[in-house]
């Protein structure tokens, strides 16, 4: 289907924001006494796990913290054959209406037209599987950040993934829904169907 993960014979999985106790944590937003870091860990352990059952080898590297964690995959892994997210959670105001429920969206590279490719095929996968009709792909210029290191700064194929806000509900049943969103996702532009 994809010509750059014709090739693909691992996922790469990192929680955003987080880092090693002691070392400048970043909890990245928060909603009451969550974090966006924690929540970003438990659809990424579900995520991993769905994957796993659908035959694909999957590592989850060490919440070292966004610049620790791209030096740690760039000096262990493939740039041919191996496939990155960061997974995280989105932040919004006071309250998320209720028109923007269960919305996903992946950050690609602006400069890569397979990067943006397989991130609009994301999306697709996600509205079709239940997720909000805004569910969106992106370049990662269109970030409040301009750019996104986990974009650029990776030597292999890598999205970044907004799974719903902080604002919105974090209970196990919605961690589970991302991450199987996600999972039937990442399956379909693999060429895989997906097994629940």
């Amino acid at each position: 289907m994809f010509t750059r993960l014709d090739s693909v014979n691992r996922i790469i999985l990192s929680v955003g924001h987080g880092g090693l106790s002691g070392e400048s944590y970043d909890p990245g937003a928060t909603a009451d006494s969550f974090t966006e870091n924690t929540e970003a860990k438990q659809i990424t352990v579900l995520l991993a796990s769905k994957l796993t059952k659908n035959g694909l080898t999957v590592v989850l590297v060490p919440d070292y913290g966004l610049t620790k964690t791209i030096q740690y995959i760039n000096a262990r892994y493939d740039a041919h054959t191996d496939w990155a997210f960061e997974i995280h959670k989105d932040s919004i105001g006071k309250f998320v209406k209720a028109s923007m429920a269960k919305r996903a969206g992946v950050y690609y590279h602006p400069t890569s037209l397979e990067s943006q490719a397989i991130a609009d095929k994301m999306a697709e996968v996600f509205k079709a599987n239940g997720s909000n009709k805004t569910s969106w792909s992106r370049p990662d210029t269109a970030s409040n950040h301009g750019r996104l290191a986990w974009i650029r700064q990776p030597k292999m194929l890598s999205h970044l993934l907004e799974c719903g806000f902080m604002q919105d509900d974090l209970s196990t049943a919605s961690d589970d829904f991302y991450a199987t969103i996600i999972a039937q996702a990442i399956c379909t532009c693999l060429g895989k169907t997906y097994q629940p």
